[in-house]
């Protein structure tokens, strides 16, 4: 992937399909769950739009859709803002935890 003046981004991304997700505080206690859907991921991170609002250094545990495989991540949530429509949230993520065999996975959809 080439950088151009409209695409500063260092790594590829990717549409996905659906994910389930759990926020989880420092004791790994389950805080809030559900489904979402996937905007936009790469090898550092993914943008969702959920239900909820999540809070900037959230920790999320995430199971994700990718054409014919489920990978299993663990990220931070960077950033969390009400979506147009008012009803749903668009959430960026950056991976904290992630398998070698889930990355493989990942890359291989991008």
């Amino acid at each position: 992937m080439a950088l151009t003046p409209n695409n500063q981004r260092k790594h590829a991304r990717t549409d996905s399909l659906n994910l389930s997700f759990f926020c989880i505080d420092k004791d790994d206690n389950i805080m809030a769950q559900g489904m979402g859907r996937t905007l936009n991921i790469s090898e550092t991170g993914i943008l969702l739009e959920t239900s909820i609002q999540m809070s900037p250094g959230q920790s999320v545990d995430m199971e994700i859709a990718l054409q014919n495989d489920l990978i299993n991540a663990r990220g931070t949530v960077a950033h969390s803002k009400q979506a147009a429509d008012e009803e749903q949230y668009h959430t960026g993520i950056e991976f904290s935890q992630i398998s070698n065999t889930d990355m493989e996975i990942l890359k291989k959809n991008l």
